[in-house]
C-alpha cells in the first residue's frame, strides 16, 4: 500500500509539477490583477452625465415587443439621445431610444463614437466586427450582443475597447499593461484560454478535474513525507544524496498543508456537486419581492409625467427602474452616489421592520432572530478593495439563513445559508487567505501570501526537475527492456 502511494504521488506529480509552478507563479500575479473586467462602478463613469431630450414612456416605447414581464429596465444617454434598454424574464434584450421609439442600429462609425465619447481617447484608431468571442470577453453571456465592436486606439495605453452592437453599451476595456499581466496571471491561473473558456462545460469540468487530482498528489506527497521522516537521515538536513530530492521534501515538509489547502480550496472555487444554494432569490422569493409582476402597464402616463419633470432625471448617468412591494422605484445613479424615489418623484423611504416582514414571508417557519444594520464588513459581506457598499441591512434567521439589503435603495444584495458560509471559508478564507486580521492588515496580508506562494513555487519548481528525471528513468529502463 505503500508503494503504491508513494508511487500514486510520483506519477501525479510528474505530470502536475509543471501546472503547479504555473499556478503558483501566476499567483503571485493575481495578488495585484485579475482578469479585466468593466465594473458597473466604472461603466457608469464613462457614461454620459445627464438624460436629456423627450422621454416617452416604456409601455408606448415596447408595446409592440410582446414584453410579458420585466427583468429589468434601464434609462441612459447615448450620442445625446436617450435610451431604454429593456431585459424580459426570457432573457431577451431590447434597446429603443427613449424620444421615438426606434431600435438602436448600431453601426461601426457609431460605436466608434460611443468608444470615443466614453473614453475620450481622441487617437487614430482600427474597427473590427467580431462574430465570435474573443480572449478579452471569453464568457458566453456575451454571445447575445454578438456582433461585437473591438475598436483598437492608439493611444499611449494602447486602450481596447468592445462595444454591443445590441445596446451600444461598452462591454469591456483593456489597456496593453492589464492585458501582459492578465496572461501572466488570470489567464494561466484559470486556465482561461479563449478556445477552452468558451466552452463553459467543458471548461469547468477540466478545471474541476485538474483539481481533484492535484489534491491527490499533493495528498499522496504528504504521506509519503511522513514515510520517509520515520527513517534517520544519513547527514543533518540530508536525507537523500540529490539536492533536488532534499529541497523538495524539506520545503514540502514545511508548506505541504498550505499546497493541500491551496488546491482543495482552488477546487472549491469550482462548486463541484453544485454542493451550495444560490445566494439569489428563488424565484417564489423575487416574487414577494415585487408583490406583483413587473409589466409595461405599471408605467401609467400620468405617473410617466411626473417622472419626467424630475430634476434628478438632468444629473443622472443612469436611471433604473425596479418593481418592489407593487411599486416602481426610480434609482437615479450618478458617478459618486445612488438616489432612490418611487416613479411619481416621493422619496422612497422603508424601515428595517418593514423590510424584516418581507423576509419573513419567504419561510413562516424560518423565524427571523436578528436586524441590524451594518456599518462595517463582516465576515460574509466584505470586499478587499472596499467597493461593496455600506451601510446596510442584514437579517438573521433562525435557520442560519443571512440575508443583506441595500435599505436605501431596497436591492437585495444577497443570502448566505449555512452551505455558503462554510463555501467562503473553504474557498476564499484558504485560497485567497479573507481572514479579518491578515485581509484588512495590509502589508501582513501580502507578505504572508508572497511567503507561502514562495514555498510552494519551490516544492513545484524541485518538482518539474524531479519529475524531469522520473521520465528519463522510466524511458532508460523502457529502451532496455526492447534491447533485450
Amino acid at each position: 500500500m505503500k508503494k503504491l502511494i508513494i508511487n500514486i504521488h510520483h506519477w501525479l506529480g510528474s505530470f502536475f509539477c509543471v501546472l503547479f509552478l504555473c499556478w503558483f507563479l501566476s499567483g503571485f500575479v493575481m495578488m495585484y490583477q485579475s482578469f479585466p473586467k468593466l465594473s458597473g462602478k466604472e461603466r457608469i463613469s464613462l457614461q454620459e452625465k445627464g438624460i436629456t431630450g423627450t422621454l416617452l414612456s416604456p409601455f408606448h416605447i415596447f408595446q409592440k415587443d410582446s414584453v410579458q414581464e420585466i427583468t429589468s429596465l434601464r434609462l441612459q444617454q447615448q450620442l445625446h439621445r436617450p435610451v431604454f434598454h429593456l431585459k424580459t424574464t426570457t432573457g431577451k434584450t431590447i434597446s429603443r431610444y427613449a424620444d421615438t421609439g426606434a431600435l438602436l442600429d448600431i453601426s461601426s462609425k457609431r460605436a466608434l463614437d460611443i468608444a470615443t465619447a466614453a473614453t475620450q481617447i481622441i487617437a487614430v484608431s482600427e474597427i473590427t466586427s467580431l462574430t465570435k468571442l474573443d480572449q478579452w470577453i471569453p464568457r458566453t453571456h456575451f454571445l447575445s450582443h454578438l456582433p461585437i465592436y473591438k475598436i483598437t486606439f492608439e493611444d499611449p495605453s494602447k486602450t481596447h475597447v468592445y462595444v454591443s452592437s445590441l445596446t451600444g453599451e461598452l462591454l469591456q476595456k483593456t489597456t496593453q499593461k492589464e492585458r501582459f499581466w492578465t496572461w501572466l496571471g488570470a489567464i494561466p491561473h484559470w486556465i482561461y484560454f479563449r478556445d477552452l473558456r468558451v466552452h463553459n462545460t467543458l471548461w469547468y469540468q477540466l478545471v474541476t478535474w485538474l483539481a481533484f487530482f492535484g489534491l491527490i498528489m499533493t495528498i499522496s506527497g504528504m504521506y509519503t513525507g511522513i514515510i520517509r521522516y520515520k527513517k534517520k537521515p544519513k547527514k543533518r538536513f540530508q536525507r537523500f544524496k540529490n539536492k533536488w530530492y532534499n529541497l523538495h521534501y524539506y520545503f514540502g515538509l514545511i508548506f505541504g498543508v498550505f499546497v493541500c489547502t491551496w488546491t482543495f480550496s482552488g477546487m472549491m472555487s469550482m462548486t463541484p456537486l453544485n454542493w451550495t444554494p444560490s445566494t439569489s432569490l428563488s424565484k417564489t422569493e423575487q416574487q414577494l419581492w415585487k408583490k406583483h409582476p413587473f409589466v409595461l402597464t405599471d408605467f401609467e402616463d400620468i405617473t410617466w409625467q411626473l417622472f419626467g419633470q424630475s430634476s434628478k432625471v438632468n444629473t443622472a448617468r443612469e436611471i433604473v427602474f425596479s418593481k418592489f412591494q407593487g411599486d416602481i422605484l426610480t434609482h437615479f445613479i450618478t458617478a459618486s452616489n445612488t438616489h432612490t424615489s418611487f416613479l411619481n418623484t416621493t422619496d422612497f423611504s422603508y424601515t428595517k421592520e418593514n423590510f424584516a416582514a418581507i423576509i419573513q414571508l419567504f419561510s413562516l417557519k424560518n423565524k427571523i432572530e436578528d436586524i441590524s444594520l451594518l456599518t462595517e464588513y463582516d465576515a460574509y459581506y466584505y470586499s478587499r478593495h472596499n467597493t461593496r457598499k455600506l451601510p446596510v441591512l442584514r437579517i438573521n434567521t433562525e435557520q442560519d439563513i443571512t440575508y443583506y439589503i441595500d435599505p436605501d435603495t431596497a436591492s437585495f444584495l444577497f443570502k448566505s445559508s449555512t452551505k455558503n458560509k462554510i463555501e467562503r471559508w473553504l474557498y476564499h478564507g484558504l485560497h485567497s487567505l479573507d481572514f479579518s486580521f491578515l485581509a484588512w492588515n495590509r502589508p501582513l496580508w501580502d507578505i504572508t501570501l508572497i511567503f507561502l506562494l514562495l514555498g510552494g513555487t519551490i516544492i513545484s519548481g524541485t518538482g518539474v526537475v524531479l519529475g524531469w528525471k522520473f521520465y528519463k528513468r522510466k524511458l532508460k529502463k523502457r529502451r532496455k527492456k526492447r534491447k533485450k
